[in-house]
C-alpha cells in the first residue's frame, strides 16, 4: 500500500506542476488531428474563415481562425464522429462530417462558394481514406472489426497480425523483420510492454475495453521512441448511456476431425469447455437534482472474464515401455545411424543398434566392458527408477520411443481470466480535459500434466505448470488548450506485472521421496532427464515449470507540446520512464537431475572417448547411477534498474497545399541497467591465458555482495578464482558503457498529385532498449552468483595419472562405479568448500569494446490511390536495417578435437576444457554487433466500414536476414551452429559467430567474415503471405436494397443478418537441415517430386520434403519416386564408417577418430522453405433490433471453418513429414449472444 500510495502522490505532484506550464500533443495516447485548408472556389486561399469541430457524442466544440494561407488545424483531438463546419462572411456556411480513427492525422479541404452564411452546404464523410500528409504506413482497427471480426479467443493482440507487415508470435510481434521488442504497445498512452521478454503484457486489455486500436509499422515521426507502435484507445462515456452484455460459449461436442483421430489408434476427442462472458456501461454523470454531467462529465466501466476447460497434448510425446521398465532395452537404436534392416550389425527398425555395458565389469587396465546379455538390464530397479516407473504414464501404442512417439494422450489445462477497466473524463472548459483509466487484470492457469513429463495421472505434481499472472495499469490524461495555437497533453501512468510461474507440486517434498539430494530441504518436483543416443536425438524426461517470479513496474511521465504557426505544427516533448524490476529466476532448489550415457558406455581407445552406439541414460536411471546431481541455492530477488530519458522535436510544414514535410529530431537515453543489491559480475580479459578473474560493480567487492554463501566464496577460490571491482581495472562502474548519443532523426514527406493520388515517404533511426531477458537469462550463472551445488562423477580424479593427467574427466567412461556413485548415496554437500570444478565453468562475458544501444534504421516509398466507394489501393515498398543487435559470440572456445589433433598429431587430453586457453571459462561472449535486414513490398486494397460493409486485403513479400533473433521471453542462446536448421526451441535466424579455431582448417578470418557465416533467412517470417478480412451485412430487410418494406415479423426474419471472415494463406518458413549433420549434395526436392510412403516400425504415413538422413530399406510402400538421402553423419572414421566422427592420422602413425562436434559446420544453412499453411475463419451474425438502440445479436464463428488441415513440419534430419499429424486445430464453432443499447 505504501508503494501505491508514493506513485499517486508523485503523479499528483507532477500533474499540478507539468499541468500549468505551457508544454503541448501526444500522439501515443490515441488523439488524432483534424487540418486542412480553406479555398473558394477560385482555388484562392480564404484566411480569417471560422472553423468549428464539434464532437458528436459528446457534444464538445473548439474553434480557430485560418490563416493567410487558408490553413487550420485541430491538434489532440479524442477519437470519435465530428462535424466541422466552415463559416465567412459573403460565403456559404460549409459543413463535413468525419470519423477521427485512433493516432489519425486527417486531412480535410473545404471550398466556399459565394452566398449567405445562412446558407449551408452539406457534406458526408469529407475524410479521404488515404493518407496525404506523412510518410508513416499505419493501420486503424476501428471497432466494428474489433467487435464482429471472428477471433479464437477474444485477445485484441490477435488481430495484430491483421497487419501488413507484423508477424504475430508467442514470444511478441516481429514487424518488418525488426527484433521482438522493436515494437511498442501502449494502451492510452501507457506502456503494455512486459520489460522481461520485449512482447506484451501477459494479460491483455479487454477486448470490449478497446474501442480503437492503430499499428504504425514504418515511417513514425518522432514522438514515437520505437520503430513500430501499437497505439490502444479505451472507450469513454458519452452523452447517451450505452450498455452491453455478452457471453462467448465452445466445447468439445463442435469440434471436427482432425487427422490424428481419424487414425486407428484410441485416442481421446480433445476436452473443451470455454466460455467469455462480461459487458460494458458508460454514459455522462447525472446525479439527480445535484449534478448534470452532460457535456462535461463522462463515465465507463468494463468487465471480462474467461472460464476455459480443456485438454491439452504432450510437449514431448515419449515414454518407456513396460519392457523397459523391467529392464528390456533390446529396443534401444540410434535413430541418427541407418542401415539395412537384413544386414549384420542392424536391428529390424533400420537403425544402428545401441549396445549397453555392465559398468561393474570394467576392466581396470583396459577400461573395457563386458554387455548386458540381449540388453537385458536385471533387476531389482533403483528406488529413483521404481517410484518413477509407478507415476509414469503407459504407451498408447506400440512404436518403439526411440524413433517415434508412443504416448497420445492429452492432460487438462485449465485457466480463468478477469479483467475490469475503469475510465472517468472531465472536461472542466473547453480548455482543460481531464482523464483517469484503472485496468486490473488477472489469469490463473493450470496445466495438469504434459509438461516436460507424463504422469499416469495428476496427483503427483510431476509434468504440471501453474501460471497467476496479476496487472496493474494506470493512465492519467489532462490536455490543456492554452491558446488557439497553443497545446499541451501531460501523461503519467504506471503498469505493474507480477507473474509467477510453478506447479502443482510446490509445497511437495518430492526429491526425499525420489531418493534424491535435497540439501536445502526444498519442496516441488525435480528436473530429470535421460539422454539414449549421441546429442541427445532420443532422451526420456520427467520435469515440470520452474518457480520464477517476477514482479515488473513501469512508471512514465510524457509531456508533449503542439505550436501552430503559419505553415509550421511544431511539436515538441519529454519522455521520462523509470523501470524497476523484481525477478526471481530458475529456482531448483529442488534439483536438477541427469543420467547420460556414460557409466554403460564401453572405452574407445582410438578415439580416446566411448565407442559411439554404446549406453544409455536410461539403463543408468534404472542401476542408479546418474551422471550429473545439482542443487540449485535459491538466490532470491534480483532487483533491477533503469531509466529512459527522452527528447524530441517535430516540424510539420506545409510546404505548399500538395507537398507536406515532416521533420523530426528524437534523443533517447537509457541508463545501464543496475542490480539494486549489486549483484552482476562480468569475467574479466577472459581470453588472457592464465586469468580467471570475475570484476564486480563500482566500488563494491564480491565478498560485498549479499547473499553468497561463504562455502561458494571459498569453493570457487580454491579453484582458482579471484575477482576484482570495476572501478579498480578501468572498466565502466555499471559494467556497461552509458551511451549518451543516441539521435535519431525523422524525415517524412507527402506529394499530393492529385485529389486521389499521393506519393510518399519516411526515413527514421530509432534506438530500442534491451529486454531484461536477454541480460539476466544470460548472466545468473556466472561464478561466483552461480550457486549450484553439484555432484559431478566426471570431476572425480580417481582415475590414472589424477588430477590434470591424461584421463582426468573421463571417470565414468573407465571406472567401476563405487558404492558412493549410486543413488541414494550419491548426494550433493553445501556445507564444505568442494564439488566446483576448475575446468569450463559457464559465463557470459559482455564484450566493453562492442556496446552500443541498438538501432533501427527504416525507409518507406509508398504510392497510395483512393479508388471509388472509399477504396484505398497502397502500394510500398519497406527496408529496415537493424544494427548493434545483441550477438553471441564464442570467446576462447575448446579447440575442436580434429583440429587440434590435426595440428599436433596427439590425442585430445582428457580433460577437453584443457583445449581452450583459460581452461576454468565455459564462455558465451554477448555485443552489440548482430545485424539484420528485410526488404519487402506490401501491396493493400482497404474500405473502412461504411454502408454495412469493410475489407482489407494485403499480400506480402519479405526477404529478412538476421545473424541474431533470440525471440521474446529468452535469453537466446544457440550456438555456432545454430540457426533455425536445428530445429531448436527459439532458434530463429542467426547462431553464434565462430572463432577461426572452431572452423575446420582454422582459417584467418576477420570477426565481420565469421558474422557473415551466420548471417541467415529468418525463420519466423514467411516469404510470402496473403491476409483478408472483412465485414458484411446482407442487404435484405427494411432499409436496405431487398424487402425495404417488408412486415415486422418478416423484417425479423430476413434482415439483420451479417457475415465477417479472416483469411490467411502463408507460403511457409525459412528452414534447414540439423547442421549436426552433413549434407553430400542438394537436399531441396521440387513440390511435384515429393514421394509419400511408409516405414517400419512408425505409424501413419510420410512425405519425403527434403533429401534428409533416412534409411530407405525401411520404407515399405512409396507413392512417387523416393530421392535418395543426401544427408548423413559426419565421416568417414578410421574404420570407414559414417557416424560422426572423423578419421586422424597421428605422428605415431596410428588413425584416431575425431568427433564431429565442436566443429563449424560450413554446409548450407536455412536454405528452403518448409511447408506452406492457410486458414479461414467465419462468423454468421443474425440481429435483432428493437427500437433502433436495442439490439439483440447471435452469432455463429467457424475457425479454421473448411478443417483444413495444415502440415507439420518436416524433421530437420530424415526430412520426412508426418502427413497422420496436422499442425492447426481442426474446425470449431462457437455460439454468441449479446446484448446492447
Amino acid at each position: 500500500m505504501r508503494r501505491i500510495h508514493h506513485v499517486v502522490r508523485f503523479s499528483l505532484i507532477i500533474l499540478v506542476v507539468l499541468g500549468l506550464t505551457t508544454l503541448p500533443a501526444f500522439p501515443q495516447t490515441g488523439v488524432g488531428t483534424v487540418s486542412g485548408t480553406v479555398r473558394d472556389s477560385a482555388e484562392a486561399f480564404v484566411s480569417g474563415a471560422k472553423v468549428t469541430i464539434t464532437n458528436a457524442e459528446t457534444g464538445i466544440s473548439k474553434q480557430v481562425v485560418t490563416i493567410q494561407e487558408g490553413l487550420y488545424s485541430f491538434p489532440a483531438l479524442p477519437i470519435g464522429p465530428y462535424r466541422l463546419a466552415v463559416e465567412k462572411e459573403g460565403f456559404q456556411t460549409w459543413v463535413g462530417t468525419l470519423t477521427l480513427y485512433v493516432g489519425q492525422n486527417v486531412t480535410v479541404d473545404a471550398t466556399l462558394r459565394v452566398g449567405s452564411v445562412k446558407d449551408v452546404v452539406e457534406v458526408k464523410d469529407v475524410a479521404t481514406p488515404i493518407e496525404t500528409a506523412s510518410g508513416v504506413i499505419g493501420d486503424v482497427r476501428e471497432s466494428s472489426q474489433i467487435r464482429d471480426l471472428p477471433l479464437n479467443g477474444r485477445d485484441v493482440g490477435l488481430l495484430f497480425g491483421l497487419t501488413a507487415g507484423v508477424e504475430s508470435g508467442s514470444g511478441g510481434a516481429r514487424v518488418n523483420g525488426m527484433k521482438v521488442g522493436s515494437l511498442d504497445i501502449n494502451l492510452d498512452g501507457v506502456t503494455q510492454l512486459d520489460r522481461f521478454g520485449g512482447g506484451i503484457v501477459r494479460v491483455r486489455p479487454g477486448i470490449e475495453t478497446v474501442q480503437e486500436f492503430r499499428v504504425e509499422t514504418v515511417g513514425s515521426d518522432a514522438s514515437f521512441a520505437e520503430p513500430a507502435t501499437v497505439i490502444l484507445a479505451t472507450r469513454s462515456g458519452t452523452n447517451q448511456l450505452h450498455f452491453a452484455a455478452y457471453e462467448y460459449n465452445r466445447d468439445n461436442s463442435v469440434i471436427a476431425p482432425t487427422r490424428l483421430r481419424s487414425d486407428p489408434v484410441n485416442v481421446q476427442v480433445p476436452h473443451v469447455i470455454r466460455n467469455e462472458f462480461g459487458g460494458y456501461v458508460g454514459g455522462p454523470v447525472v446525479i439527480p437534482h445535484v449534478y448534470r454531467g452532460r457535456d462535461k462529465t463522462f463515465w465507463f466501466f468494463d468487465y471480462e472474464g474467461l472460464r476455459e476447460n480443456k485438454r491439452g497434448q504432450p510437449f514431448y510425446p515419449f515414454v518407456p515401455t513396460p519392457a523397459m521398465w523391467n529392464g528390456d532395452l533390446s529396443n534401444a537404436v540410434d535413430p541418427s545411424v541407418s542401415c539395412d534392416p537384413a544386414g549384420p550389425n542392424c536391428t529390424p527398425f533400420g537403425y544402428a543398434p545401441i549396445t549397453i555395458y555392465n559398468p561393474t565389469t570394467t576392466d581396470p587396465n583396459t577400461f573395457q566392458r563386458q554387455p548386458f546379455p540381449n540388453n537385458q538390464i536385471p533387476g531389482p530397479l533403483n528406488h529413483t527408477a521404481s517410484i518413477l516407473k509407478s507415476l509414469t504414464a503407459l504407451p498408447t501404442n506400440n512404436d518403439n520411443p526411440f524413433i517415434a512417439p508412443n504416448f497420445l494422450s492429452t492432460y487438462p489445462d485449465i485457466t480463468r481470466t478477469n479483467t475490469y477497466t475503469i475510465k472517468v473524463d472531465q472536461n472542466f472548459t473547453d480548455k482543460d480535459r481531464l482523464s483517469v483509466r484503472y485496468t486490473n487484470s488477472w489469469l490463473n492457469a493450470a496445466l495438469e500434466g504434459g509438461y516436460f513429463a507424463n504422469p499416469i495421472d495428476t496427483s503427483s505434481g510431476m509434468g504440471t505448470s501453474a501460471k497467476d499472472y496479476y496487472i496493474h495499469n494506470v493512465a492519467v490524461n489532462y490536455t490543456r488548450t492554452i491558446s488557439t495555437t497553443w497545446l499541451n497533453e501531460l501523461l503519467v501512468g504506471v503498469n505493474r506485472s507480477a507473474v509467477h510461474y510453478g506447479t502443482s507440486a510446490d509445497s511437495t517434498n518430492w526429491p526425499s521421496t525420489l531418493g534424491l539430494p535435497n540439501p536445502f530441504k526444498a519442496t516441488g518436483w525435480p528436473t530429470m532427464y535421460t539422454c539414449e543416443a549421441p546429442d541427445c536425438t532420443a532422451f526420456f524426461g520427467w520435469d515440470s515449470d520452474n518457480v520464477h517470479n517476477q514482479n515488473l513496474t513501469s512508471e512514465t511521465i510524457d509531456d508533449n507540446a503542439t505550436w501552430s504557426h503559419g505553415k509550421h505544427t511544431i511539436q515538441f516533448g519529454f519522455r521520462g520512464r523509470r523501470e524497476q524490476n523484481n525477478v526471481r529466476e530458475n529456482q531448483q532448489a529442488q534439483g536438477s537431475h541427469e543420467w547420460d550415457p556414460a557409466y554403460t558406455t564401453n572405452w574407445d581407445a582410438s578415439s580416446f572417448g566411448p565407442l559411439p552406439d554404446t549406453g544409455s541414460g536410461f539403463a543408468e536411471l534404472l542401476l542408479g547411477l546418474p551422471d550429473f546431481l545439482s542443487n540449485q541455492y535459491n538466490r532470491g530477488y534480483f532487483y533491477f534498474r533503469q531509466t529512459q530519458l527522452g527528447l524530441y522535436v517535430n516540424d510539420r510544414l506545409k510546404v505548399t497545399p500538395k507537398l507536406t514535410l515532416n521533420l523530426g529530431l528524437r534523443w533517447d537515453y537509457w541508463t545501464p541497467y543496475k542490480e539494486a543489491r549489486n549483484r552482476l559480475v562480468v569475467p574479466y580479459n577472459p581470453e588472457t591465458p592464465g586469468t580467471f578473474q570475475v570484476i564486480s560493480l563500482g566500488n563494491v567487492n564480491v565478498d560485498q555482495i549479499p547473499g553468497i554463501p561463504p562455502a561458494v566464496l571459498t569453493s570457487w577460490a580454491n579453484v582458482g578464482l579471484t575477482w576484482a571491482t570495476a572501478n579498480s581495472v578501468g572498466y565502466p562502474a555499471n559494467l556497461f558503457r552509458s551511451i549518451r548519443h543516441d539521435f535519431g532523426p525523422r524525415l517524412g514527406v507527402a506529394y499530393q498529385m492529385n485529389r486521389k493520388t499521393v506519393i510518399r515517404g519516411a526515413y527514421g533511426i530509432y534506438y530500442v532498449g534491451m529486454p531484461l531477458s536477454l541480460l539476466l537469462q544470460s548472466t545468473r550463472n556466472t561464478p561466483p552468483l552461480n550457486l549450484r551445488f553439484v555432484n559431478n562423477p566426471f570431476n572425480n580424479t580417481n582415475v590414472p595419472g589424477g588430477a590434470g593427467g591424461p584421463y582426468d574427466g573421463t571417470y565414468p567412461f573407465i571406472s567401476r562405479p563405487a558404492p558412493g556413485d549410486y543413488l541414494p548415496a550419491a548426494t550433493v554437500d553445501i556445507n564444505t568448500p568442494q564439488g566446483l570444478s576448475a575446468f569450463g565453468n559457464a559465463a557470459t562475458y559482455w564484450d566493453p569494446r562492442a556496446w552500443n544501444d541498438e538501432h533501427q534504421h527504416t525507409w518507406n516509398v509508398t504510392l497510395e490511390r483512393e479508388l471509388p466507394a472509399q477504396i484505398g489501393l497502397r502500394l510500398s515498398y519497406i527496408g529496415t536495417y537493424g544494427g548493434n543487435l545483441e550477438q553471441q559470440f564464442s570467446i576462447d572456445p575448446r579447440e575442436p578435437v580434429y583440429n587440434y589433433s590435426t595440428r599436433t598429431g596427439l590425442k585430445p587430453p582428457g580433460q577437453t576444457s584443457l583445449l581452450r586457453a583459460v581452461p576454468g571459462w565455459g564462455l558465451i561472449g554477448i555485443n552489440h554487433t548482430g545485424i539484420s535486414h528485410d526488404h519487402s513490398a506490401q501491396v493493400e486494397l482497404r474500405r473502412r466500414y461504411g454502408n454495412g460493409m469493410s475489407f482489407q486485403w494485403f499480400y506480402t513479400y519479405v526477404r529478412a536476414l538476421t545473424t541474431t533473433d533470440p525471440g521474446g521471453f529468452t535469453a537466446g542462446n544457440t550456438s555456432i551452429n545454430g540457426g533455425g536448421g536445428n530445429g531448436l526451441f527459439n532458434q530463429s535466424g542467426g547462431a553464434t559467430i565462430p572463432e577461426n579455431i572452431e572452423l575446420l582448417g582454422e582459417p584467418n578470418l576477420t570477426y565481420n567474415q565469421r558474422r557473415r557465416l551466420v548471417y541467415f533467412n529468418n525463420t519466423t517470417i514467411p516469404p510470402h503471405r496473403i491476409t483478408f478480412n472483412g465485414i458484411y451485412e446482407l442487404p435484405f430487410g427494411r432499409s436496405k436494397r431487398f424487402g425495404r418494406n417488408v412486415s415486422t415479423p418478416l423484417n425479423f426474419l430476413i434482415g439483420g443478418w451479417q457475415v465477417a471472415a479472416i483469411g490467411t494463406w502463408n507460403s511457409g518458413l525459412w528452414m534447414g537441415v540439423n547442421p549436426a549433420f552433413v549434407q553430400t549434395g542438394n537436399v531441396r526436392i521440387s513440390g511435384d517430386k515429393r514421394a509419400t510412403l511408409n516405414i517400419v516400425g512408425a505409424s501413419g504415413q510420410f512425405r519425403q520434403w527434403f533429401a534428409g538422413n533416412f534409411n530407405p530399406a525401411t520404407v515399405t510402400t512409396v507413392s512417387g519416386t523416393l530421392v535418395a538421402p543426401a544427408v548423413r553423419p559426419a565421416g568417414p572414421n578410421c574404420s570407414g564408417q559414417f557416424v560422426g566422427q572423423l578419421a586422424v592420422t597421428l605422428s605415431d602413425g596410428s588413425c584416431f577418430n575425431a568427433p564431429f562436434s565442436g566443429l563449424y559446420n560450413p554446409d548450407p544453412r536455412v536454405n528452403f522453405i518448409g511447408p506452406g499453411s492457410w486458414n479461414d475463419d467465419l462468423s454468421v451474425y443474425k440481429h435483432f433490433r428493437f427500437k433502433e438502440r436495442f439490439d439483440i445479436r447471435f452469432a455463429a464463428d467457424f475457425f479454421n471453418a473448411f478443417n483444413h488441415p495444415n502440415d507439420m513440419p518436416p524433421s530437420t534430419i530424415s526430412g520426412l513429414q508426418n502427413l497422420g499429424l496436422q499442425s492447426n486445430d481442426p474446425r470449431v464453432i462457437q455460439f454468441s449472444l449479446r446484448a446492447e443499447f
